[in-house]
Formats: C-alpha cells, structure tokens, sequence
C-alpha cells in the first residue's frame, strides 16, 4: 500500500467535528427588545400627534386582526360571506398580552366550554374534557376560558400583516388628531412658516405649529408669482387634511376661490357682518379676479363698500395676491344685467338676448350648476375700437365674465356685427324691458336723460310764466295761424310769399312800424314782440340739446318776417276772398325770380309821389 492511499484511509478514518446548528433568526419566538420598541413609541407619538396608550392599542389590535386572518383565512379575508359566516366570524376572538416590561407577548384563543354533543364549531367552542386535557383545569359549561397558542408557529406573513394593519390604523388615528387640533380652522385663512426649501425636488415644506405641509414650487396650489425663503410667513387657505402622507400633512393652497373669499371677508367688515353677500367667483391665480357682491341693505353700495375709502381695502386683497387684480361687479338676479355687469370695465352697447333672459319666471341658479346644464351663448357688442378692453389681457376679461355669469361669451365689434348680421337688443332696451320686468330691479332712466328732463321742465316753468305776463299767450298765437292755415291753406302761402318779397328791403330802411297793414290788429307790435322774447325763454334754462334742436329746424324752415310774428294775421278773410275773386294772387311765386320781379317796381309811388 502506498502512502498516499494510506494518508486517504486515515483521513475517512478520522472522527467528524459536530457543527452547531444555526439558530433560525426568523422565527417568532413572543420576545421583545423592550429598550427600543418604548424608544420607537415615543418617536413615534411625536411624529403622528398620538399618545402612546393609543398607539399601544393600534398595535395590539393589529395584531389581533393580523392572527385571525392568519388562523382562519376563509372568514377573515373574504369579503362577501353568508350570513352564517357573519355571525360565526363575531364569534371568534383572541387576545394579546404584553408583558409588565414589555420583554415579551403571548396570544391566547377565547373559546366557550360546551358539552361535546352541542359543540358547533370548534373555532370558539370546546368541551370540557379537551380542556383539561391540555391545562389540567376543570372549568363548568359556558366558561370562557384562554388557550395559549404556540407563537412559534407564525411566519412572515403575519409580521408583514400586522406592519401593513398597524400603519394604516395609526395614520388614521394621526389624521384625527390633527384634525380635532384644527378643526376650528377648517375651511379658513391659516398662517404657516418656510422652515425648508429641497431645491432637488423643488418642494417647500411649510410648518404650522403641530402639523406640517409640504408643496411642490409648480403645483396648482401656489400662485404663479409666488416665491418664498426660509423664515418667511405665508397665508393660506387650508381645505382639509391630506392622507396622501404619513403622518398626514395639512392640505392647504392660495389658488382656491375660498382664499380670496376669506380674504374679503377679514380685509371687508361688512362681508363678515352679512350686509355685504360674495355671490360668485370666478378667479385666473395670479392674474385677474371677478366678484359678484350684493347689499342686504338699500342704503349701502357693495362696490364701494368693497373697494373702500380710497382704494385701501382692495389695495390690502390686492397685495396679499401678489399683485392679483381683482374686479367688484354688482349682482343681478337678471342674467343679462350680470353680463352687463361682469364684462366691464367695458361698456356693453347690445347683446343677443335668449328668450328666457327676460322671462320673471326662470331662475337660472337653481339648475345652471347642474352637470347636464348647457350654457347659453351670448354675443356681446361693443363700440369700435373697444374690443381689446372687453377681451382683457390674454382673453382674461371675457373668459372671467363667462365663468362668472355661467354663459360662453363672444364679443363683436359694432360694424362687425352689422355686417354679419347678427340680431341683437340694444342696452338701453334691455334696461328698459328688465324694468318692466322689476321695476325695483333697476332704473331703465340713464342720468344723463333725467338733467335733460329737469332742463325740459324748468323750461316749461319758464314758458308758463311768459304766457302770464303777455298780453297775449304764444300758444294762442299759434292756434290762430293754424287756424288760418287750415281754412286758407292754399290762399295764404302766395301771401305770405308776397309779403316777404316787400318786406325784405324795408327790414334794412325802415322799422318794422312803418309797415302798412290794411286791417287793425290785434295787439301791437311792442307786445308781440314781448311775446317772441319770452316765448324764446331764458337760454340759461334750456338744455343744449333742445337750443340745437331750435337752430337746426330754424335752418330748415327759413321764416319769413311775417310767419315770425306767428299772431297777427295780415288779410281778413273777406280780403282773401276778394283777392281770390280779382285772381290777384298767383299760386305759385316761386316760379319767378327778383329780376322778372323789377318791371313792376314802376307801378308803386314812393311816399313821396303820393
């Protein structure tokens, strides 16, 4: 035999080392690192805002949950059972206990000792025979007695069960502790500090007091214009609290409408007191918004009231929105007066007007914030020139009144929606028939047609007191040329023709006494003259608009001297008749001219040749 074979044998020959077993780290054995588990509860307790008793329960009824589910899978997992389940399920129990130290726990099944022959399910139910055969006690029929189960039997999937129900019940219970720590402030502006900026991710983290927030720089819930440093306080609008994280955070913004909302009402004392109602909003963050504001009482103006004593309190709105314009409008329960209202500050001249715009019978904000509801289409026309104001900057004007009134406005040009042909009602037509309407709705009389009226009636004044110190009244007066007219219409024209043709060059020789009138007159030329005066009134009692109406018609009509005399009729009617008979009057003089006029100037003697 060779060495090497003999050194082989040897080696076979030679007794095994045993090798310690290695202990299974995974395997549950009820033991607990009491040091770090009271550590990590604290820890715990300062992030979520729970106590440590409540936490204890959350832990414990985790586990209890996680040990029937793992026990009795086809109960506890299933979601629709029978109704036989349901009752056999609220039968069954269990316990966990901890140790004084919190070194260790122990899990026990609570059953019920019933006769062997009346056991139904053995899940809670066990006979008293079974029982002292595994605890050596007697215990009488109906006991609930504690079986100790061996923990050692568990595995992974119940830890990572317990884990998966223990987070989510303590994120809950977190999320109502802060809710109950601020629940007085749902739902209003709240205050909060820039304790961090990650310029990786972009995000502010925002602390207030026992919750914190956490924005993204570029999400929806900052304004455009919105930049921050650390340290910094910052106004919010604080909606609700989020369970997106955990421990759940604040959700808060400063886009919502409810933050300019709240913001009018602690900067607009009469918004907090009820005198002045915030109707709707619609709001561009950053940009522009529109608020329809309505007074409870007659005697105050919401716009005003709004803006305040020098702009200041829509100065204050203005500067917490970073620059944020912001427009008051009045509000109508008349959806073609909101749209009136809501497009300035442009100025609305007409608009199409659908039928039930005028109909006292339909409320649109009863059903406009249906789901199902379509929104009316309006055209609303504006002078020449004026359709960049009624469209705002980047269409915010006109995109703001749509949301604002619930309608898809267009707006159109004066001369472009003559030549489309587009069918529309004036303003003035509208205010008018919205008056007819209500008429406590709104006044259909614009002032500047209301001075006019107060001019017309001082004028009217005026004339009353001219017809009482004339001799005689200018309306008398005119009733007798009429008279005149109507029964000697066609006689009477060529008359006063003639006249005018002689009395041209006397009105530059001669006064207007020395005219020669073949029958006596009523009244003298001093007081016809006094008439004329007062019948023309005092111009400062005119308005311009009637004195330019005077001046265009005297334009028009030429008077001759004898027609402004109006009241002193030059032939009796017998004269008229005899100048018919003597056809001396011819029907037309028109037809000659002052030259074919001169060859006659041979037949009258001058007061000299008489």
């Amino acid at each position: 035999m060779s060495e090497l074979e003999k050194e082989a044998l040897d080696e076979i020959a030679k007794p095994k080392k045993r090798g310690r077993k290695k202990k299974n780290t995974n395997l549950i054995t009820g033991d607990i690192a009491a040091d770090q588990f009271a550590g990590s509860l604290s820890e715990i307790q300062k992030e979520s805002m729970v106590t440590q008793e409540a936490i204890s329960d959350i832990l414990v009824e985790s586990m209890k949950q996680a040990y029937l589910e793992w026990s009795y899978p086809g109960l506890f997992r299933e979601k629709d059972l029978s109704e036989e389940d349901e009752k056999t399920k609220e039968l069954i129990q269990c316990e966990i206990e901890f140790k004084d130290d919190l070194s260790g726990f122990s899990i026990y099944d609570l059953k019920v000792i019933t006769p062997e022959d009346d056991i139904v399910d053995d899940a809670y139910q066990i006979s008293p025979e079974d029982y002292y055969s595994l605890t050596k006690k007697d215990a009488d029929d109906g006991t609930v007695v504690r079986l100790p189960f061996d923990v050692t039997r568990l595995d992974k999937a119940y830890v990572r069960r317990v884990k998966q129900l223990y987070l989510g019940k303590l994120k809950e219970a977190s999320r109502q502790a802060i809710l109950s720590t601020y629940k007085d402030q749902m739902a209003s502006l709240i205050e909060g500090t820039v304790t961090k900026f990650d310029e990786d991710s972009g995000t502010y983290e925002f602390s207030f007091g026992k919750a914190n927030a956490f924005i993204k720089k570029d999400s929806q819930k900052l304004m455009p214009g919105d930049h921050f440093v650390t340290g910094e306080r910052v106004l919010f609008y604080l909606e609700k609290v989020s369970e997106n994280s955990n421990p759940p955070s604040l959700d808060v913004n400063r886009t919502s409408k409810k933050f300019v909302e709240k913001l009018m009402e602690r900067e607009i004392p009469e918004i907090k007191e009820g005198i002045v109602l915030i109707k709707d909003i619609a709001r561009e963050p950053g940009v522009r918004s529109k608020v329809f504001v309505e007074s409870t009482s007659a005697n105050i103006d919401p716009i005003g009231t709004c803006i305040g004593p020098e702009s200041s309190r829509q100065r204050s709105i203005t500067s917490v929105l970073k620059g944020e314009k912001i427009d008051f409008c009045k509000y109508h329960t008349n959806k073609a007066i909101q749209i009136i209202e809501a497009m300035k500050p442009a100025e609305i001249v007409g608009m199409t007007i659908p039928e039930d715009f005028l109909d006292p019978y339909v409320h649109f904000e009863e059903f406009e914030n249906d789901k199902d509801y379509i929104h009316p289409a309006v055209t609303v026309i504006v002078n020449n020139g004026a359709q960049g104001v009624a469209i705002g900057s980047h269409g915010s004007n006109v995109r703001l009144a749509s949301r604002l009134t619930k309608c898809k406005l267009t707006v159109m040009q004066a001369d472009d929606a003559i030549s489309s042909g587009v069918k529309a009602m004036m303003t003035p037509e509208i205010l008018k028939a919205v008056s007819l309407i209500d008429p406590t709705l709104i006044k259909p009389t614009p002032v500047k047609e209301e001075e006019e009226l107060e001019d017309e009636e001082l004028y009217e004044e005026e004339e009353e007191r001219s017809e009482a110190t004339s001799e005689v009244a200018p309306k008398e007066s005119e009733e007798v040329i009429e008279e005149v007219k109507e029964e000697k219409k066609e006689e009477a024209a060529p008359v006063v023709e003639e006249v005018k043709q002689e009395e041209t060059p006397v009105k530059k020789e001669e006064p207007i006494e020395h005219i020669e009138i073949m029958n006596k007159p009523k009244i003298s030329l001093e007081s016809l003259e006094a008439a004329l005066e007062q019948k023309k009134g005092p111009s400062e009692t005119r308005s311009s608009y009637r004195n330019k109406k005077k001046e265009e018609e005297k334009k028009e009509q030429a008077p001759s001297l004898a027609s402004q005399a109006g009241a002193m009729p030059i032939y009796t009617e017998e004269e008229l008749a005899e100048f018919e008979d003597e056809e001396m009057l011819d029907e037309d003089l028109d037809q000659y001219e002052d030259e074919d006029l001169d060859q006659y100037d041979q037949y009258y003697d001058d007061d000299d040749g008489k």
